[in-house]
């Protein structure tokens, strides 16, 4: 009975949505659509292309003093890059009742050492009266794996009363502080929550993380399986990209393989390089193509009229899908679609140089130093633009 009410409910969405023009669709398939994208982005089976050398980085000036004291008092050394996985849960550190208050305050401490001060965290920003904000993660875990990581990390923002739609991409490898585990890239951020057993698990430590460093309030999160990207878009009968500039990179079966700029249309295999490869670029220029495609599919699916067909549809996005989104959370803003269409999404994204910087920590890892200030003004701006 709970099933069939769940599909009566679906139905009458879609017969609720049947007849909108395109432009008032694309705010309801944009979280799904985009999740697919963001999880294509990088992550997947590693065969599609052989290992890409670390783009040269030159290392900058220490950004933070070295710590005098470190919050670990068990003497053990940080690591280089993400931990192996917790099997036992630390008990997670939390602000002292007397004495100075820690930097962190109030959010948890970290159980691993730091080499350099853990900043402070940043004045949250008002993300306005009647919105919702979705992190649209990618990750890097196959079927079979463990641990993973959000190597993909996109945050698509509603604003119903001001009827605005803005999508923000985040580089995986900013290194900031993730409560409750300690100075690390952003991208372990998803998974630690797990790991560490953080109070809400793993979307709760992101949200926290997204919250300390950048004043971000994010209210939801949808995951994404590469598999549901590359089988969505050939169920679609592929998409025609609107490429911004030519690219040539390594393709696995083809060699140099070259997309050029102008209306290109990819099957399921083609968009999936195409928004995976780095080996002839960086993050920052996968991060533009994977905004490419996120307009080519949601277009392919307003064209197909992909919501008058919802249950079918949200049948095909629940097998890749992992999301704490519910039609509730998204039925509120079938009004405000009417005058947001594709063309009027904002776009931005952190990269370099002015919203971060190559930085090599003191044991030898080479990250992206968020450039806080300029951030908090760019995420400002997608969020309550000047009128």
């Amino acid at each position: 009975m709970i099933k069939n009410a769940v599909f009566q409910r679906i139905s009458e969405f879609g017969s609720r949505l049947r007849g909108l023009s395109k432009p008032r669709i694309f705010l309801l398939t944009a979280p799904a659509v985009l999740g697919l994208i963001c999880l294509a982005g990088y992550f997947g089976v590693r065969s599609y292309a052989p290992a890409a050398p670390r783009e040269e980085q030159t290392p900058s000036a220490t950004p933070f003093q070295p710590a005098t004291d470190t919050p670990d008092s068990s003497g053990s050394s940080p690591t280089r890059g993400p931990t192996e996985t917790v099997s036992t849960p630390r008990p997670l550190a939390t602000p002292t009742a007397s004495g100075i208050a820690p930097p962190w305050s109030p959010f948890a401490g970290p159980i691993h050492p730091a080499s350099t001060q853990i900043p402070t965290p940043v004045a949250a920003i008002d993300p306005g009266e009647d919105s919702i904000t979705i992190a649209l993660l990618g990750i890097d875990k196959s079927e079979t794996a463990g641990a993973y990581r959000t190597d993909a990390i996109m945050i698509l923002h509603l604003d119903r009363k001001r009827e605005l739609a803005a999508l923000i991409s985040f580089p995986r490898d900013l290194y900031v502080y993730i409560p409750a585990y300690g100075m690390q890239r952003i991208n372990i951020a998803f998974q630690q929550g797990r790991e560490l057993h953080y109070p809400g698990g793993s979307f709760a430590l992101f949200r926290d993380t997204m919250k300390y460093n950048f004043g971000l309030q994010v209210d939801h999160y949808a995951l994404m399986n590469f598999h549901g990207f590359k089988d969505m878009v050939d169920r679609l009968d592929g998409i025609d990209v609107q490429v911004g500039r030519t690219y040539t990179d390594y393709r696995f079966g083809y060699g140099n393989y070259t997309v050029k700029a102008g209306e290109q249309h990819m099957d399921g295999s083609l968009a999936l390089w195409y928004v995976r490869a780095r080996q002839a670029s960086s993050d920052f220029d996968r991060n533009r193509r994977q905004q490419e495609v996120i307009v080519a599919l949601a277009q392919r699916l307003l064209d197909l009229r992909a919501i008058p067909n919802l249950p079918g549809f949200f049948n095909i996005f629940m097998q890749y899908f992992e999301s704490d989104l519910a039609l509730d959370d998204i039925t509120p803003f079938v009004d405000m679609a009417g005058s947001v269409s594709l063309s009027s999404l904002r776009r931005y994204r952190v990269a370099l140089p002015d919203g971060c910087s190559n930085w090599t920590t003191p044991e030898g890892g080479m990250v992206l130093l968020p450039k806080i200030d300029a951030i908090h003004t760019m995420l400002e701006t997608a969020l309550n633009p000047p009128e």
